[in-house]
C-alpha cells in the first residue's frame, strides 16, 4: 500500500469527468463526449478550450476533525482534534460515516479539438487529457482504528484505491438517419502515463495476547512512468522471502499504457418537441506493461494504531497534519505488501451509461425541461445520478440553465452560462457548486464541488 500511496501522491490527483451540466445545452461544443450523436456543429476548440476540475464524495474534514469546544470534558489548548482523540464518542464519530466512504478527485483537459463538416456528416478529432483516482474506505476500518480492544474480532472489505492517468485521441462522427434519428460514435486511442491500484478484501482482525493478527486479501498494481520499486530492510521481508515494497523511485519517461475505447450513441425525436437519447462512452481498455504487483501474507500481526490525538500540552503535541501522516504509517504497516515481480496487467476503463429526454415547451419553445440518468460501471468506484435540469436560450447568442441533481454522494446543484458570438463561445459551469471549505481550502461536509470553463471558435 506504501506504493500506491507514494504513486498516488506523485501525480495528478484526479479523476475523469464530463460536464453533464452542458447535456441538454444547444451552445455546448463538448457535449459529444457523453454522448457522440450530439456532435451537430463544426468548431475549433484549442488550449484551454474546456477544463474541468473538481471532486465528488460522501465525507468531508468535519467527519474526521472535532472541534474542541463541543467536547465535554476537554482541558487541551487547542481549538480542534482528530477522530482518535479519546474525548471524541466513538458512537458519536462512527455515526457520522457510511458503509462505504467515498472521494473522487478529477480533471477533464482537452488539449485541441476540431469538428467539420464531411461524408454526409460532422466529424471530430480530439485530444484529451484524462485522469481518474478514486478511494473508498469501508466503515470497518474506522470502527477498528477507533475501538480497538473494546472487541475482540473485526471484520470489513471494499477498500481501495485506483488511479489512472491516460492521454486520449478521440476519431469520431454523427449523422442524421431521418428527420427522427441521428447517431454517432468514436474510436479512441489511449496512450497511458500512470496506473495504480490498490485492493483490500475480506480482511478480518483478531486479538491475541500481544498483537492483532490479521488475515487478508490486500493486492496492489502500480506502473508510473519507468520507475523501480525501493524494498523495506530484509528483516521485514514476508514469511516466504519476498521483500516488502517500500515505494516507487527513480523515475525515467515513459508511456507504459496503450489501449483503445468506444464511445456509441443515438437521439430519437419521437414527437414535436421531444428529445430521447442514450450512449455508453470508454467501452474499453488500457493494457500497461512493466507493472509492479505485490500482495500481502495473508496471515499476519499488527501491533495497532498509535495513541494519536491532540494532547494538553503544546509541548507534547503534534499538529493535525502530523496526526493524519502517522495515521497513514500505521495504515501502510497495516496493510504491508511484498514484492510479486513485473507483468502485464489490463484495465478495463470505467464506463459510463447515459439516457435523457428533454421537452420544449410548445408555447415558448426557448425554454426546455430535461432529465438525464448517469451511470458510471466501475466495480467498487460505481456511482449514479439522476438530474433534473431547466435551461433557457431567449436570444441566439446567450443560454443559461440551473440543475438538480439526486447522486450516490448526496444532493447537489449546477447550472451553466453560455455567451456565443458568431465565431467565439465562452462559457462557466458547475454540475456541483463548491460545498463549503476550511481555511486550508479543505471541504467541511462533503466533497462535492467543480468549476468547468472554457471557450471555442464555432465555425
Amino acid at each position: 500500500m506504501a506504493a500506491a500511496l507514494t504513486m498516488a501522491a506523485a501525480i495528478l490527483p484526479t479523476s475523469a469527468q464530463e460536464l453533464r451540466t452542458s447535456y441538454f445545452m444547444e451552445t455546448s461544443n463538448y457535449r459529444h463526449q457523453m454522448n457522440p450523436a450530439l456532435l451537430d456543429s463544426p468548431y475549433v476548440g484549442l488550449l484551454f478550450s474546456n477544463i474541468n476540475i473538481g471532486m465528488t464524495g460522501n465525507i468531508g474534514a468535519k467527519q474526521f476533525i472535532f472541534d474542541t469546544n463541543g467536547l465535554p470534558g476537554y482541558t487541551g489548548n487547542y481549538r480542534y482534534t482528530t477522530f482518535m482523540d479519546p474525548n471524541v464518542d466513538a458512537k458519536t464519530f462512527l455515526n457520522k460515516l457510511h458503509d462505504k466512504n467515498r472521494f473522487d478527485l478529477y480533471l477533464n483537459y482537452n488539449l485541441f479539438s476540431v469538428g467539420f463538416k464531411a461524408w454526409g456528416g460532422v466529424n471530430l478529432l480530439e485530444l484529451n487529457l484524462r485522469s481518474n483516482t478514486n478511494l473508498t474506505l469501508p466503515k470497518g476500518l474506522f470502527e477498528f482504528a477507533k475501538t480497538a480492544g473494546e472487541k475482540e474480532h473485526y471484520e470489513f472489505g471494499g477498500l481501495g484505491m485506483r488511479t489512472q492517468n491516460y492521454m486520449e485521441l478521440a476519431l469520431g462522427h454523427s449523422r442524421d438517419i431521418n428527420k427522427q434519428w441521428r447517431v454517432g460514435g468514436k474510436l479512441k486511442f489511449l496512450i497511458g502515463a500512470a496506473y495504480a491500484d490498490f485492493t483490500a478484501d475480506n480482511v478480518t482482525l483478531d486479538m491475541t495476547e500481544d498483537a492483532w493478527r490479521i488475515q487478508s486479501n490486500a493486492q496492489m498494481k502500480a506502473s508510473l512512468l519507468k520507475s523501480d520499486v525501493i524494498h523495506e530492510d530484509p528483516s521485514k521481508n514476508s514469511a516466504d522471502g519476498r521483500p516488502r515494497v517500500k515505494e516507487l523511485d527513480n523515475f525515467g519517461f515513459s508511456l507504459p499504457g496503450f489501449g483503445m475505447a468506444l464511445d456509441l450513441g443515438v437521439t430519437y425525436k419521437p414527437i414535436e418537441n421531444l428529445t430521447l437519447s442514450a450512449a455508453i462512452t470508454d467501452l474499453g481498455f488500457i493494457s500497461w506493461k512493466n507493472t509492479h504487483h505485490a500482495s500481502s501474507q495473508g496471515d499476519y500481526t499488527f501491533d495497532g494504531f498509535n495513541n494519536i490525538y491532540i494532547g494538553s500540552d503544546k509541548d507534547q503535541t503534534e499538529d493535525i497534519d502530523d496526526q493524519f501522516d502517522q495515521i497513514g504509517d500505521d495504515l501502510e504497516e497495516m496493510f504491508s505488501v511484498y514484492d510479486d515481480g513485473t507483468k502485464t496487467a489490463t484495465q478495463a476503463l470505467a464506463a459510463t451509461l447515459n439516457v435523457g429526454a428533454e421537452y420544449k415547451l410548445p408555447a415558448y419553445d426557448k425554454l426546455k425541461f430535461g432529465f438525464l440518468y448517469t451511470s458510471r460501471i466501475h466495480g467498487k468506484y460505481s456511482w449514479h445520478q439522476g438530474m433534473l435540469n431547466v435551461g433557457v436560450r431567449p436570444v441566439k447568442w446567450f443560454e443559461c440553465n440551473v440543475n438538480g441533481a439526486v447522486t450516490s454522494t448526496g444532493v447537489t446543484a449546477g447550472g451553466m452560462l453560455s455567451l456565443k458570438a458568431p465565431h467565439f463561445n465562452f462559457y462557466i459551469a458547475a454540475d456541483r457548486f463548491v460545498s463549503k471549505m476550511g481555511k486550508q481550502g479543505v471541504p467541511l461536509n462533503s466533497s462535492n464541488g467543480n468549476i468547468t470553463f472554457g471557450m471555442t471558435f464555432p465555425l
